[in-house]
């Protein structure tokens, strides 16, 4: 088992965690009290992989910060079983009205209604549990549970696609299918990711209905339109790609953005407000906000 450890100031802090969220690493975060200094590690099977994301976060801090205290190294631990230390600490969740996320290892009691999915954190990939993650399961449910409940059919009238740019785990595509939506595109920069993601839908039966890509969104081109898209990604990518982003949403469709911190989200959100969406909700944790938008038809 090897551990890759992050070390930088509280304000480096926003661009790393935004970071490994965006890749879906599943990480454990500690503040020290008497500095300003934050710690970050994320736990792999084998040093090549863990390497390779040190890689990744050494290039995100290049290219966002210029903090001389950020410190990145892989360090092999021994002696302990990792996949107990996971069963301790990662438990099934209710995130929203129906949707239900639990790991392998534990059962749930799902009522007439529940989207029970079924994510191992696998040491690189995210289970759902952050809440920019949360908020996009929140806002799928909101919006095909209202279509359902307008229209009365599954697939619901009018939300019958589903696309998500940044897919990490591909959670959000699942529960799209789970509740309803007939077909989804998933689209991930990390080919870990892509693989990841194929083995969580066809965990969860729903590999049929999901396609899923390696591709960064700068290279992407016309992928055509979608009634309802997610973008849980980098702020800086949902500001530089918005041409792409918001030319996936077809007219009257809804669109879900989230990575963006409390500070940041009004200036995200401002340009695709000035494209013709409206914003129809949005939620907070006190470092993350999210939002759910929706196109003039």
């Amino acid at each position: 088992m090897f551990v890759l450890r992050v070390e930088c100031s509280r304000v480096t802090a926003v661009a790393v965690e935004v970071s490994l969220d965006a890749m879906g690493a599943v990480v454990t975060r500690w503040d020290e009290a008497d500095e300003d200094l934050v710690r970050f590690e994320e736990y792999f099977c084998d040093s090549a992989t863990a390497k390779a994301r040190a890689g990744q976060m050494e290039w995100v801090l290049e290219q966002w910060s210029a903090d001389e205290r950020c410190a990145i190294g892989v360090t092999e631990l021994l002696d302990r079983d990792w996949q107990e230390a996971w069963k301790a600490t990662i438990h099934a969740a209710r995130v929203s009205e129906r949707i239900v996320v639990k790991p392998s290892w534990e059962g749930w009691n799902a009522q007439p209604g529940d989207c029970v999915m079924e994510i191992d954190p696998g040491m690189s990939f995210g289970t759902g549990l952050h809440f920019t993650t949360q908020s996009c399961l929140r806002f799928i449910d909101r919006v095909l549970g209202e279509a359902l409940r307008r229209e009365g059919t599954l697939p619901p009238v009018g939300v019958e696609r589903f696309c998500d740019l940044g897919c990490g785990s591909g959670i959000l595509s699942i529960a799209a299918v789970k509740l309803g939506v007939k077909k989804a595109a998933a689209y991930d920069i990390e080919a870990d990711a892509v693989r990841i993601a194929i083995e969580n839908c066809t965990r969860n039966g729903v590999g049929d209905a999901v396609v899923v890509r390696a591709a960064a969104l700068a290279d992407m081109g016309d992928i055509g339109t979608f009634p309802l898209v997610a973008a849980n990604i980098l702020a800086h990518v949902l500001r530089d790609e918005i041409d792409m982003i918001t030319g996936a949403v077809a007219p009257g469709g809804y669109l879900m953005l989230a990575g963006t911190t409390e500070r940041d989200f009004s200036g995200i959100s401002t340009p695709y407000l000035e494209r013709g969406f409206t914003l129809l909700a949005d939620e907070g944790d006190g470092e993350w906000r999210s939002g759910l938008f929706r196109l003039a038809k």
